[in-house]
């Protein structure tokens, strides 16, 4: 079966291959290092690596940022969240409405407009700018997926879209402007190392091996197994379909014959349905996580 996504990269000079295992033996050694992101945003990943954390903590954590308290409360009143109910303004009342999932989501998003505004990496604007439109594009349709297929939870399917290429924009974060220039000639070396490095990063947030492994495996468009349907399958599906929308172009049969498209029961129909609203989901997205 062909595949729609680009073809694996050639062989990297030896100095970026040697600059991203450097990167992958400190992630390895439990070392992260990612210039600019904000203290709060990190230490929600940590609270929330306790399941049983209280609502109280979590507030305590988030509240000590003015800014990720506000992208909070924005998620907790967005279209694409809100279930109904007056206008939230107390911040534990919104953790506790939109889960911990989504919290999670809204943390990283607040860090990631964090990075793009950092003055030291303005080498990279323009690469971490298109990271995140990409994020926002996988991440709307892993959370319309979700919704289609009920087979995975929509919190942690947009939280897996918005997570796919964080190993992307870790590599770039941590380029000289050098090596920057050396990547924006060619993509398809950030495409050979970032599903890896994402893993490594989200291993050491102790977001979850479902969500490690679905970041990791994000390329195994050929992936079949007999267990049910999982967040790997969806996000093979919602990487493959965002791939096809930046290349404007797309195949509903094509699509629809991926075997985790198969597992996750979605056919031509869904994949035109998914199209027709995704602009919708990306739209109310952006708007959620400010």
């Amino acid at each position: 079966m062909a595949s729609s996504l680009p073809p694996q990269a050639a062989q990297p000079p030896e100095s970026m291959f040697k600059f991203v295992s450097e990167l992958a033996r400190e992630l390895s050694a439990g070392r992260v290092d990612l210039p600019s992101f904000p203290d709060a945003a990190a230490r929600v990943q940590q609270v929330l690596s306790d399941e049983n954390v209280s609502g109280e903590r979590i507030a305590r954590v988030v509240s000590s940022d003015a800014g990720l308290a506000a992208r909070i409360l924005t998620m907790a009143n967005s279209t694409l969240l809100h279930r109904g109910g007056g206008r939230v303004t107390d911040l534990r009342v919104a953790i506790t409405r939109i889960g911990h999932e989504n919290i999670r989501t809204a943390a990283l998003a607040y860090a990631t407009a964090q990075l793009r505004r950092a003055a030291q990496l303005g080498h990279i604007r323009a690469k971490l700018d298109k990271c995140w439109q990409e994020s926002v594009r996988v991440a709307a349709l892993a959370h319309a997926m979700a919704k289609e297929s009920r087979k995975v939870r929509t919190d942690e399917a947009m939280l897996a879209g918005l997570l796919h290429n964080i190993g992307k924009i870790y590599i770039l974060a941590r380029t000289s402007q050098d090596q920057a220039e050396a990547f924006a000639h060619d993509d398809e070396e950030l495409r050979s190392w970032h599903p890896s490095i994402g893993q490594a990063l989200i291993e050491n947030w102790n977001l979850g091996d479902q969500l490690a492994a679905a970041v990791g495996g994000q390329y195994e468009i050929e992936r079949s197994h007999a267990e049910p349907p999982d967040l790997q399958d969806l996000l093979i599906v919602a990487v493959n379909v965002a791939h096809q929308m930046a290349s404007n172009r797309t195949d509903d049969g094509e699509l629809a014959r991926l075997p985790a498209s198969t597992a996750l029961g979605l056919g031509d129909s869904a994949f035109v349905r998914i199209m027709l609203e995704s602009q919708t989901e990306i739209e109310m997205l952006q708007a959620a996580l400010g």
